[in-house]
């Protein structure tokens, strides 16, 4: 009669599909995969901001059609403003162990607009007509505190500021320009949004807030890679059982149960044809039934023989559920800040910062507001 072959699983392992699953499929494929969705948004950046640095040619000469144009900024005469944007916040403050923060929330937001003029390079004076929905791609250097918990953050096109212009150029009727003739309106230069887009104005090179979002999202796709080899390399030894094992049929040669703190260990020692001695825990159960020379099939790596586990499949420890958070963290994370990163004029703006909110006041704010009555009349005679 043949002797019995014990199939156990080795303690704490998951079984041979979930292993591979969770570091192959989660821990491998699935950082792999967004580390490539990253890198595909940082190559897209890329080329966005290439294609934006060329499409600017300072020596290049004006003509009709879709045009990237640089120049001071000039305002309208009579005019107060260019382009100016104010955003509205309105402000909370918590305290936590005695440490104060207050928060500032963008609760509205409003554009003025009004036509303007750039100095060109060549000293052409180029009038621009900004459509209300213009993104303004300046900064927020401009505030106004209202109250104790409303302000106004500002940012604003000011006269004699370089400016970059994407718009549609086209010849039309300049009401500044000095006419040629008797009732004829000179012609100039002037820029319009593009068909079907906005324009856009950019008080930085074209390129640059491409080029920060493109290290923005290679980084992360970095950290993915990161992550991923570094679960690997933990899980070394699931790797060396798969490509470097084989399944044998060894003989228990010891049991022995050892306490651990308040954890009891249950260890059974092997040898196996060649010689090769190595330890693997089981079960409680399992342990129960063997008796030494039993027979049980394991899988042996001879070139590293305490990455040998007890079982017939490639398995790996139950750690293995850590590549489910370890995806879903890097994941939220870098949706969350990629979110969080992108510019004021791409998002509605939250503004964390220390302190009270009265800390910002002036002392004139701070003073208390004598109540108004009505005015009276001054008696008469």
């Amino acid at each position: 009669m043949e002797p019995r072959i014990w199939l156990l699983v080795s303690r704490y392992h998951l079984d041979a599909g979930l292993s591979s699953l969770l570091v192959d499929g989660v821990a491998t494929a699935g950082l792999l995969v967004l580390a490539a969705v990253a890198l595909r948004r940082s190559r897209r950046q890329r080329r966005a901001a290439a294609q934006a640095e060329a499409s600017f040619r300072p020596g290049a000469a004006l003509a009709p059609g879709e045009a990237v144009v640089a120049g001071a900024v000039e305002r309208e005469r009579g005019a107060d403003v260019a382009v100016r944007v104010e955003l509205e916040q309105e402000g909370s403050e918590s305290e936590s162990s005695g440490v104060w923060t207050h928060r500032w929330a963008e609760t509205g937001r409003k554009v003025r607009v009004h036509p303007f003029y750039l100095r060109h390079a060549s000293g052409a004076r180029i009038r621009v007509e900004p459509g209300q929905d213009v993104m303004l791609v300046d900064a927020l250097d401009g505030m106004i505190r209202v109250d104790l918990t409303r302000r106004v953050r500002v940012a604003e096109l000011m006269p004699d500021e370089q400016v970059f212009a994407v718009g549609e150029l086209r010849r039309a009727p300049d009401p500044e320009a000095q006419a040629q003739g008797y009732r004829e309106r000179a012609q100039g230069y002037l820029l319009v949004p593009p068909r079907g887009g906005r324009m856009l104005l950019s008080s930085e090179p074209l390129g640059e807030r491409f080029a920060r979002r493109a290290a923005f999202h290679r980084r992360w796709a970095v950290a993915a890679v990161v992550a991923s080899l570094a679960f690997n390399a933990a899980f070394a030894a699931f790797h060396a059982r798969r490509w470097l094992g084989e399944t044998v049929d060894v003989r228990v040669t010891q049991l022995r149960e050892t306490e651990d703190g308040d954890n009891t260990r249950f260890e059974v020692t092997m040898r196996g044809a060649g010689g090769a001695a190595f330890s693997d825990q089981v079960a409680q159960a399992d342990f129960a039934r063997l008796r030494e020379g039993d027979t049980v099939k394991a899988r042996h790596v001879p070139s590293w023989s305490s990455a040998s586990a007890i079982g017939p499949d490639v398995t790996a420890h139950s750690a293995a559920y850590g590549a489910l958070p370890l995806l879903g963290v890097i994941a939220l994370a870098y949706l969350i800040r990629e979110h969080g990163t992108r510019p004021w004029y791409e998002k509605k703006l939250v503004e964390q910062e220390s302190g009270r909110l009265a800390e910002g006041l002036s002392p004139a704010q701070l003073a208390p507001k004598r109540p108004e009555g009505r005015r009276r009349k001054p008696a008469s005679g």
